[in-house]
């Protein structure tokens, strides 16, 4: 075969047929399609007992929520709306979290205590604001929690909340423990 040169589009040829014919390969490929949307009815379905494990789920979440709604104590006394720079460790907890839990918090209260005191005043004011935002959050999630008990919402935001409180009190128990 040879090479002819072009030099301008026009000299190209207008109909050139394609090496091999494709239009086997795709009517196979829409009739295979066919056959699959075509096949028995409970091949392509969910097992049958998903929606009821679904529904099983759901009831054991509302149980969950309705029975730490029975639990719940809302604090006595309204958070308030001023800033605090030291943080109690006395502060009354609601009666539902777990014991563990709570006296994990209470002895790295009193490490973040004695952190605090050895902290410059200023940066002891920062850490101490930033502590008493988060107490506050937790106080008005369990008080709203108290009210509405059974909102999945809340109870997700009362549990991120006490893990960034823990957090943020085992940061500060560990600031300054990498210096040499």
């Amino acid at each position: 075969m040879s090479t002819r040169r072009v030099n301008r589009i026009d000299e190209l040829k207008r109909d050139i047929p394609p090496a091999r014919d494709l239009w086997p390969a795709i009517a196979a490929a829409i009739e295979a399609d066919k056959a699959a949307a075509e096949a028995p009815a409970g091949a392509r379905r969910r097992p049958a007992w998903m929606p009821a494990a679904g529904m099983a789920a759901a009831v054991a979440l509302v149980a969950i929520g309705v029975l730490i709604g029975r639990v719940v104590d809302p604090p006595t006394t309204p958070a308030t709306a001023g800033t605090t720079t030291t943080v109690n460790p006395n502060v009354r907890q609601a009666s539902f979290r777990d014991a563990e839990y709570q006296k994990q918090r209470d002895a790295l209260m009193e490490e973040v205590q004695a952190r605090l005191a050895a902290m410059p005043a200023a940066e002891r004011e920062k850490v101490g604001a930033s502590l008493a935002t988060l107490r506050r959050s937790i106080l008005e999630i369990e008080a709203a929690l108290g009210r509405d008990p059974a909102n999945a919402l809340l109870q997700e935001l009362f549990v991120s909340s006490c893990q960034e409180e823990m957090r943020a009190l085992t940061a500060v128990r560990d600031s300054g423990s990498q210096e040499i």
